[in-house]
């Protein structure tokens, strides 16, 4: 079961709704959501997994069947990426709970991975390229054969533009942490939803682009202490990842 770490679990919370649960329910859920309790398509064809304390409720996450504030706080990981409409989905979710978690792929992942292969079969049923760019805004871009080969003509653009051009990020996402590969997103009260119809260039459209935290995200990782064998391997295997480093001024410690 998914657990969140001690310092963020919801402790307090007597009803916890778990959206999207499929093979692996949020442990604490008090009741879980699942589109079809048959279908597991885009759970690898897995088991529904329901735990013996939740109640299962067949719905969907963009018209969730409960009233107003019915929940302490609300888990919906791996989800936000499939729906159709986004920011209908995340109205639900503030307007049935008070707090919650809400985690899918990053665009460091999901574009890594749609590089090498863009109809991948276990990628290509997500929608959209999911981010913040402040503490209480979850944006969405679409997640395209064009979006996911275009890169921001800012520094960071250009920079993740010759990272990946230097690595097998198939094989090399594996030396990456899970928080650089996932988009974690906590909410209270209520956050801002911002889903927009193509990938921004900053430079162009005068707003944040997704680079700057895929740019965060690997540099965080490279001087990590827990991940030196793994790091050291990836310098190992492609040695031109660290002259991308050098030519745009990051000194990290591993690489």
């Amino acid at each position: 079961m998914r657990q969140l770490p001690l310092w963020k679990r919801p402790y307090s919370a007597r009803r916890v709704l778990d959206i999207g649960a499929g093979h692996n329910p949020f442990r604490g859920a008090t009741h879980v959501v699942d589109a079809d309790r048959d279908k597991g398509d885009q759970r690898g064809c897995r088991e529904l997994v329901v735990p013996r304390s939740a109640r299962l409720i067949i719905g969907d996450a963009m018209a969730l069947p409960f009233r107003s504030g019915a929940f302490d706080f609300v888990y919906a990981s791996h989800v936000l990426e499939h729906m159709t409409s986004p920011a209908s989905a995340c109205r639900e979710i503030m307007r049935v709970g008070k707090s919650g978690y809400i985690e899918t792929p990053s665009p460091l992942l999901e574009q890594g991975l749609a590089l090498g292969d863009t109809v991948s079969p276990e990628q290509g049923f997500h929608r959209w390229l999911v981010f913040t760019t402040e503490r209480d805004v979850l944006v969405f871009e679409p997640k395209t054969t064009e979006t996911v080969s275009s890169f921001c003509s800012c520094r960071d653009g250009q920079f993740l533009r010759e990272f990946f051009a230097a690595v097998d990020f198939r094989n090399a996402q594996h030396c990456f942490p899970n928080r650089s590969k996932n988009t974690m997103f906590y909410w209270s009260s209520s956050f801002r939803v911002e889903v927009r119809d193509r990938m921004i260039d900053c430079r162009k459209d005068g707003r944040p682009c997704r680079f700057q935290g895929m740019r965060d995200a690997i540099i965080q990782s490279c001087n990590s202490l827990l991940l030196a064998p793994r790091l050291l391997r990836l310098r190992r295997t492609y040695p031109h990842c660290r002259t991308v480093l050098r030519k745009y001024g990051y000194r990290t410690v591993f690489i």
